[in-house]
């Protein structure tokens, strides 16, 4: 009986995956054909989005190639969606649908994602070395710069210190998750959210700042 039940969910997540794809091929000549025709995309785009969704991005059943596929697409449609909302000024789903290409792009960062062990490790190295370098300041501002000739300043730990590596393919999908979380910076700033707007500024800035601190892995 476990058996065929496994069978049963087998074939249906297949089935599942080979009809995604169909009604994608459909939607993708509707999108071309109502963008030639001066009418707005966006209608079909979020149904591919939406039809996506819907496809587990993990299943058994899936073999490494159509996980891939899967994420990729998923990271298009979203992307296509997203720039068509700026587009017309749709600023409301502009944000959702950038949000949720963030989350797709950052899952792809691997050890740079705001969601891993890495990143966390680092984040905390980086809060231990604000926190050195504002204790050192304060003591020697509390000597009164006596004996400031003689002192060694303690070095503090830099965010290129980090010895993670990280493939080609992760840094290409992190330099996507900056342009996505530049895009965020402007529909806020033109929704009038300044601190958010600064917020992804300074997220793209550190992000930047640890790219420029890790090595690619070996081919």
């Amino acid at each position: 009986m476990a058996s065929s039940s496994t069978t049963s969910t087998y074939e249906q997540d297949q089935e599942l995956f080979t009809d995604t794809l169909l009604k994608l091929q459909i939607h993708s000549a509707l999108v071309k054909e109502n963008v030639q025709n001066n009418k707005s995309p966006r209608p079909l785009l979020a149904q591919s989005c939406a039809l996506l969704d819907n496809l587990p991005a993990r299943s058994p059943h899936w073999t490494p190639a159509q996980q891939n596929l899967i994420r990729s697409l998923k990271t298009d449609a979203w992307s296509a969606f997203a720039d068509e909302c700026i587009k017309v000024g749709d600023l409301i789903q502009a944000e959702d649908s950038l949000q949720r290409l963030s989350i797709l792009q950052d899952t792809a960062t691997g050890p740079l994602s705001l969601r891993s062990k890495a990143m966390k490790q680092q984040q905390q190295r980086d809060k231990r070395a604000s926190q050195i370098s504002d204790t050192t300041s304060t003591s020697m501002a509390s000597q009164g710069g006596a004996g400031s000739s003689s002192a060694s300043p303690m070095a503090s730990p830099s965010s290129s210190s980090v010895t993670v590596e990280i493939t080609k393919e992760q840094r290409q999908a992190a330099a996507a998750l900056i342009q996505t979380w530049d895009k965020l910076r402007q529909v806020y700033n033109d929704k009038g959210q300044r601190e958010m707007s600064n917020n992804f500024a300074k997220r793209i800035a550190k992000m930047k700042e640890r790219l420029d601190g890790l090595q690619l892995e070996p081919e």
